[in-house]
């Protein structure tokens, strides 16, 4: 549909010199684009009028339902007055839209229908699209620096509406193992701090899946996010699991790559998986254990221990059948010689974690599955410190400014691209004056 449209302002200059002109411009951004789009609601209404073919396919019947009798036969009451308007928060500031109204021929109920057009919610005082542009702004950094750069480009947002936005797009979203992706995934938590739970006193638990290639889009990621939850240690991973376990089920065999944590196991609620343990997560944690032990920092000891277990979790990622006989063979071989060595220096911690770690070990290689288990969720929890190392949260604003920053970086959530590449043939011509607005 070809929508006409005439606007002049009449602008009163001071100053010829750029910056002036380019804030006096800003100033015109809002009321240009008032007028844009009361012109095109006005067309709109006028070709509903005399012609159902052009808006008629536009427009779905649903939009001019009576919502008290369900009639669509109606008349208009207003095609958009100056004398009723609605102010909506968008990108590029405040807005006005006309309040178009029919009524029902058969009961007389009046409906107002712009917002129903334009997609917007009842009573929103802000468009989606401005609140997840906000929203990513405010998890990629403080609400701080959002204020700021918005402000820089000529906009004004408070840092509390960008706080606000990131916690409603935050709730809207949604994370779950796919079923179209492959059927390997990997969970780990972090401490991080909220209010009331000390300085990590709290855990966000992370749960990702490993995309096909075909499915990696704009994030090129390999990995995507599917789960997310906040809560006390050693629990709440059954929230997290809860809405992917009939996922899991219908794969069959679901590989799952963890750091040995138990309350994992419990959260799957007896659904079969096949574990294995993280094998960056093996000499990392020993290098705890190995403190626990009271053992020299780098000493001999230390040096003897540490040389070992990471010859024993080194691992290439793909084997062949034969080769994967004589590949466990040789590791339970060093597995046992750390076991006895650590034994015997009386490394009682050690020798207690690498035992909780015997049966998973080489889990991926035994299956047949995956031989190399490094440790990619880890990459994920630095994603998320960026962050919340800034500020003071809550545990759900800390929920909510994560899942945005996670869907950005891994699952494609990016609402700057919405409208990319979507054009309209535009034609100027010279502008008749019909209505002036004064602006300076």
């Amino acid at each position: 549909m070809k929508i006409q449209i005439s606007l002049n302002y009449s602008v009163e200059v001071s100053e010829f010199n750029l910056s002036f002109l380019v804030s006096v411009f800003r100033q015109l951004i809002p009321l240009l684009l008032s007028g844009f789009i009361s012109s095109v609601m006005r067309q709109l209404s006028e070709s509903i009028g005399t012609s159902s073919s052009a808006a008629g396919q536009m427009l779905t019947k649903e939009t001019f339902r009576c919502p008290k009798c369900g009639s669509l036969a109606f008349i208009w009451k207003t095609r958009g007055s100056s004398t009723t308007r609605a102010k909506v928060l968008t990108e590029i500031g405040p807005v006005e839209i006309p309040q178009m109204q029919i009524q029902c021929r058969k009961c007389g109920r009046k409906t107002y229908i712009t917002r129903k057009i334009l997609g917007l919610e009842r009573y929103a005082k802000m468009t989606n699209d401005t609140a997840q542009k906000l929203a990513l702004c405010g998890s990629l950094s403080s609400f701080r620096v959002c204020e700021v750069f918005w402000r820089i480009s000529g906009f004004v947002f408070s840092r509390s509406t960008i706080w606000r936005c990131v916690q409603k797009v935050g709730e809207s979203l949604r994370f779950a193992i796919s079923p179209d992706e492959k059927p390997v995934g990997q969970a780990d938590g972090t401490g991080i701090p909220v209010h009331g739970a000390g300085k990590r006193g709290s855990e966000l638990k992370v749960l990702i899946q490993q995309n096909k290639a075909k499915s990696r889009g704009r994030t090129g990621s390999a990995w995507r996010i599917a789960g997310i939850d906040i809560g006390p240690y050693n629990g709440s991973w059954e929230k997290l699991f809860a809405p992917s376990l009939e996922a899991i089920k219908k794969f069959g065999t679901f590989f799952l790559i963890t750091d040995g944590d138990n309350a994992i196991r419990k959260g799957l609620d007896n659904v079969f998986v096949t574990f294995q343990r993280c094998l960056w997560h093996i000499p990392h944690q020993l290098k705890h254990c190995l403190w626990q032990d009271k053992v020299q920092h780098k000493g001999d000891v230390w040096e003897e221990i540490m040389g070992m277990v990471y010859h024993l979790v080194s691992c290439p990622r793909l084997l062949d059948d034969p080769e994967i006989v004589a590949f466990l063979a040789h590791k339970k071989m060093l597995f046992e010689e750390l076991l006895d060595y650590c034994l015997k220096l009386n490394c009682t911690h050690c020798h207690k974690y690498l035992q909780n770690a015997r049966d998973d070990l080489f889990a991926g290689v035994e299956k047949r599955l995956e031989g190399k288990a490094s440790s990619i969720v880890e990459r994920v929890m630095r994603t998320v410190n960026m962050r919340i190392d800034f500020g003071k949260w809550s545990k759900a604003g800390a929920l909510n400014a994560t899942k945005v920053r996670l869907a950005f970086y891994y699952n494609g959530f990016d609402p700057s691209r919405t409208n990319r590449g979507k054009k309209a043939a535009v034609t100027v011509t010279t502008a008749i004056c019909r209505k002036e607005d004064a602006a300076s």
